[in-house]
């Protein structure tokens, strides 16, 4: 069975689903505060339901299994794109240089990877959704602790082509440590970490059976709520982009090959290689894994862009293109695996 049309063709609606909200900002239908709002909403509540019914089902040993194989996998993944990123991009503006190690290490693995793999795969691997959920509480780990550190430290305050980290007062120490800290405490109470972990208890318990029906089909409405109020964020900023200049930002297409080719193609490689040694990683692990790794850049990395002082509207833009760039690729990674 080929999972290329599907993947094609929920991509591209996926895209369809950002017209509205283009649309939106371009008519001046929206405040500057009505994007956030949605993003609060598909954060705290559609996104969290649809995790948590990932799990109500029966339980099953092969996807508790494969979950830990998803798990392991997902942190093999991020400490490998976190190398890569972290020793690329030396020779680009201090805030550029930051946002695109940020861009490369994270992808749109909530917002856009999880309804995907939901719509593509559920149908034919009951459990997948459940997986993606995995591999999402390893990306808000790295997000939460990683990310912070790359959006805080290496600065050149200066301009002079040398970082200033070294240099750092300890007030300063202080304060980054404390952030540190803050952000894994905020990974962990991440409302998608928690609606996996409450999900997981109803998963192995057999508590499932008491779900009352009322309840369930309300999550159900709200799980609907995540692609299209997702995409419809995503239009809004990618009505703000300026494209002027793109084809002579060489650190761009860097960025680009590695976010979409090179390390995508090197997951598939260490999936391969592991079943080469003996270790047979399940197709519906790999393609949840593949899929995810080969999303667009993180939508989140705007707000860490804004909230850090590094550069919004040139993140903004990263994003912007690499969504348009993973309708192509995307499908490709499928076809490699």
């Amino acid at each position: 069975m080929t999972y290329v049309e599907p993947i094609i063709y929920y991509v591209a609606l996926l895209f369809i689903m950002m017209v509205p909200g283009i649309i939106m900002k371009k008519c001046s239908m929206t405040s500057e505060t009505f994007g956030k709002g949605i993003s609060k909403l598909v954060l705290y509540i559609a996104q969290p339901s649809l995790v948590f019914l990932a799990y109500v089902r029966d339980f099953d040993k092969d996807i508790l299994l494969n979950s830990v194989y998803v798990l392991i996998l997902s942190v093999i993944i991020h400490t490998l794109f976190s190398i890569v990123a972290l020793s690329c991009f030396k020779k680009a503006p201090d805030n550029a240089r930051r946002m695109l190690r940020f861009t490369t290490i994270f992808a749109n693995a909530a917002f856009m990877g999880i309804p995907l793999i939901r719509e593509v795969l559920e149908p034919t691997f009951p459990g997948a959704t459940m997986y993606a959920s995995i591999y999402n509480i390893t990306f808000n780990l790295f997000l939460w602790s990683l990310g912070v550190y790359i959006c805080t430290d290496d600065r050149d305050e200066d301009g002079d082509g040398v970082t200033d980290g070294d240099i750092a007062t300890d007030y300063h120490e202080v304060r980054r440590k404390k952030s540190q800290t803050a952000g894994i405490l905020k990974a962990l109470l991440h409302p998608v970490t928690i609606a996996a972990a409450l999900g997981l208890l109803f998963f192995i318990l057999p508590i499932n059976r008491y779900m009352p029906k009322l309840v369930l089909e309300s999550l159900s409405m709200l799980q609907a709520l995540v692609a299209p109020l997702s995409m419809l964020v995503i239009g809004l900023r990618l009505a703000d982009m300026s494209f002027e200049g793109i084809l002579k930002d060489r650190h761009m297409f860097l960025f680009l090959a590695l976010r979409h080719i090179m390390l995508p193609a090197a997951v598939i490689l260490i999936i391969k290689l592991l079943c080469l040694i003996g270790v047979n990683v399940p197709e519906v692990v790999s393609l949840v894994c593949v899929i995810l790794a080969s999303a667009p850049a993180a939508s989140s990395a705007t707000m860490f862009a804004e909230q850090y002082d590094c550069d919004a509207r040139y993140v903004s833009r990263v994003v912007a293109i690499s969504t348009i760039i993973s309708i192509i690729t995307m499908p490709l990674m499928i076809m490699l695996v």
